[in-house]
Formats: C-alpha cells, sequence, structure tokens
C-alpha cells in the first residue's frame, strides 16, 4: 500500500474515532503527546500498513492502536502499546 493511500484511508478512519471519542465514549487517558494508530475491521493490507507504522512509532513515542469496533454501534477499542 502506497504511502498516500495509507494517510487517506488513515485520515479516514481517525474521523470516525473523532466522531466517537467527542459523544464521550470510552475515552481513556492517555499521555500527551501519544500517537494514536487507527486500525479497520476489514481492510487487512491498511492494518498490515499500520503495524509496520506502530513499530516505527513505538520507538519516538507513546503509542496506542485503535481499532474499530465490528459494528457501527459497537465501541472503539483504544489500547496501549508501550505505556
Amino acid at each position: 500500500m502506497s504511502n498516500k493511500a495509507q494517510t487517506s484511508k488513515n485520515i479516514e478512519l481517525t474521523g470516525k474515532l473523532l466522531d466517537y471519542l467527542s459523544r464521550g465514549k470510552n475515552i481513556p487517558n492517555l499521555p500527551e503527546d501519544v500517537s494514536i494508530v487507527p486500525f479497520s475491521r476489514n481492510n487487512k493490507k491498511l492494518n498490515s500498513a499500520n503495524d509496520k507504522l506502530v513499530k516505527v512509532l513505538n520507538k519516538e513515542k507513546p503509542v496506542a492502536i485503535a481499532e474499530e469496533p465490528k459494528a457501527e454501534k459497537k465501541d472503539w477499542k483504544i489500547i496501549p502499546v508501550n505505556f
């Protein structure tokens, strides 16, 4: 997957995550400088590319994974990676 495609899809997923968080649902305590990497419920290529991104970011700063729910009405899972 190209960096451009990965970035575009991550922006789309991040928008969904922000909508979810803005409704006050399941907001975890996170470090101020955390990078949150979204993972899709159905795009395996994106998830593979984001797994590599997590490994790079993990060396630089706090990282959390945000897993898109299997169904629209379910909660996102936000999982700390290195904190």
